[in-house]
């Protein structure tokens, strides 16, 4: 059992952990396209995006795989070895230029669940006095680092890549390196190691069942995928096409990341806790759902950076709230045992959209149009409004809401 200050700084210690592995990961993603550029083959805009399709299977591999670390020889552990491959793989990624080495080199991401980690590491530290309620509140605060990376980790590569080193391969190969030297510190000296771990089994699809057997379970699980999928598919086309803007003003890619990480923060910060005192999660997420089904509408019909900018913002916004209290719904009745593999589910369904992004957008999708994109997005994100009205009732009361237990520490 922990004490109160040795809790709060693990508590402390996840969100940061949390907020740089995203902040890294979002740098290397804004240059991923010009590394793709560089390879031989050139690949064409289909092509790229069949190698982010291999990466993400690969994830989605790997998420069974690293649920039963975390089950058996603990979440600092299974953070390590992620936070390890991880960095090699973001600092070798610049390196490849040819196109099937670099396919190759994708299946590193295979280990990539550091958000799965964290949130398995959140329900075990707070599971252990049963305050549900104190759970879903910490995992709804990952929601702020996640903000704050979605603006430092394009403006650190921007800055790097213009100011520091002109060099694309320099630029994700420090990402890499300070991703090992920032993160790996602090698993190794602040996160607790478990009293005691299980050897490491071959992962069985049992005890998957028996948290797919609930039906809440089973539906939120739905209402993330059907939520996180769309933005997925638009995220990784639109990345993408701002590549250009970037090389030709890298000041706009800078303020653009600046602007959608100041924006969430304050939504998520000032508005959300407001807005969470007068709805249930359900209103809330019924809300965000609305509210990206309009700004997949406005994209539909603009493709201007200076349009975007109008937008952008309340797109991120709306997604970073709904899968927040998707998540802390989904990891609140979860009992401790299976943290690991209730996390993987989740990441499980947040990354099928984009496994699947080749399917939906395919070859209707050349380098400067994303209309039917658009329009495949806000038909599924409509589809699920009247879904999560009639099926997401059990959403109804908020944890975070709820009177606070009181324990002896």
């Amino acid at each position: 059992m922990f004490g109160k200050k040795e809790k709060e700084r693990v508590k402390w210690s996840l969100l940061i952990i949390y907020g740089l592995a995203n902040t890294f990961e979002q740098w290397c993603k804004i240059l991923l396209p010009f590394s793709q550029w560089q390879l031989k083959p050139r690949p064409s805009l289909f092509d790229g995006l069949i190698l982010n399709c291999v990466g993400n299977t690969s994830m989605v591999l790997g998420t069974f795989f690293i649920a039963q670390l975390i089950d058996t020889i603990g979440g600092k552990a299974a953070a390590v070895i992620s936070t390890i491959v991880v960095g090699i793989h973001q600092s070798f990624v610049g390196h490849i230029h040819n196109y099937y080495l670099f396919g190759v080199l994708q299946t590193l991401l295979f280990f990539n669940h550091m958000p799965t980690i964290i949130e398995a590491l959140i329900g075990q530290l707070v599971g252990e006095d049963g305050d549900d309620k104190e759970r879903s509140r910490l995992l709804m605060r990952l929601i702020i680092p996640a903000s704050i990376a979605f603006a430092a980790g394009p403006y650190l590569a921007v800055q790097v890549l213009y100011m520091i080193t002109p060099s694309l391969t320099l630029s994700q190969t420090l990402c890499g390196i300070l991703n090992i030297l920032t993160i790996l510190p602090v698993i190794l000296f602040i996160l607790p190691t478990p009293q005691q771990s299980k050897k490491l089994q071959v992962p069985t699809v049992s005890a998957y069942f028996e948290l797919l057997r609930d039906s809440k379970f089973l539906w939120t699980l739905f209402f993330i995928m059907i939520v996180t999928a769309p933005y997925n598919a638009y995220d990784q086309v639109l990345r993408s096409q701002l590549s250009t803007q970037m090389l030709t003003s890298p000041g706009d890619m800078a303020k653009l990341g600046l602007l959608l990480g100041i924006f969430t923060i304050i939504g998520n910060i000032f508005v959300l806790p407001r807005l969470q005192q007068r709805f249930g999660p359900q209103a809330l997420l019924l809300g965000s759902l609305i509210l990206l089904f309009l700004c997949y509408v406005y994209l539909s019909w603009v493709h201007d950076y200076i349009y975007l900018l109008f937008v952008l913002p309340l797109q991120v916004m709306g997604v970073c709230v709904a899968n927040g209290l998707l998540t802390a719904q989904l990891m609140g009745d979860v009992p401790r045992i299976h943290m690991g593999k209730a996390a993987a589910l989740n990441r499980l369904a947040q990354l099928a959209g984009t496994t699947l992004t080749p399917i939906i957008a395919g070859y209707y999708i050349d380098a400067a149009e994303t209309t039917i994109l658009c329009y495949t997005s806000a038909g599924i994100t409509l589809l699920a409004i009247p879904i999560i009205y009639y099926k997401g009732g059990f959403m109804r009361h908020h944890f975070v809401n709820l009177p606070m237990r009181t324990h002896e520490e």
